[in-house]
């Protein structure tokens, strides 16, 4: 009888050595396929990683770039801007008039964005191209309201020009501008 206890004994221990060891297993393998599925992941995080340095880098390239002998660098920043009546045939405005805004230039897509502020307030936004002698910009027909404007720059951090607004009724305005880079 001694026997069969020792065999039964016996038994019963080799099964839960067993057990233990399929479960310590069973956890091995699950730990492996977590790892496989971090280094999976670490792998994908790395390769979003170096695509966003690459869109980063060609942003920075496309933002701060200007195609050589296409467009002159100091063209772009914040400028005050003193517009002044010099012709016009419509009523309301008057030879003499003065108009002052500050304008946003920044170059994006092949083209120059102006955008007029009055009293911190987008107001007006043109866009144009600069043939190496001067910039031409137009704004977006506002209620009938075209404008066309041609500035000159120099090399003394100014730009002088013209803006041509032609209203709704076919009258139109001239205006001198007179440019200084804040």
């Amino acid at each position: 009888m001694k026997k069969i206890y020792l065999l039964l004994f016996s038994l019963i221990m080799f099964s839960c050595n067993n057990q233990e060891a399929q479960e310590v297993k069973a956890r091995g393998i699950a730990l492996e396929k977590l790892r496989d599925s971090l280094l999976v992941k670490e792998r994908e995080l790395d390769l979003k990683a170096q695509e966003l340095d690459k869109r980063e880098q060609m942003l920075d390239t496309v933002n701060n770039s200007v195609p050589e002998g296409i467009t002159n660098p100091n063209l772009t920043g914040k400028w005050q801007v003193k517009m002044t009546c010099v012709e016009t045939n419509c009523s309301g405005s008057a030879i003499g008039d003065v108009r002052n805004e500050q304008w946003n230039l920044s170059y994006r897509n092949d083209l120059f964005i102006i955008e007029g502020l009055t009293n911190g307030a987008v107001n007006t936004l043109y866009t144009g191209l600069y043939n190496g002698n001067e910039l031409q910009l137009n704004a977006d027909n506002i209620a009938g309201t075209a404008i066309s404007i041609v500035l000159t720059p120099s090399e003394s951090g100014t730009m002088v020009g013209r803006r041509e607004v032609t209203q709704a009724g076919g009258c139109k305005i001239f205006y001198r501008l007179n440019l200084n880079k804040l």
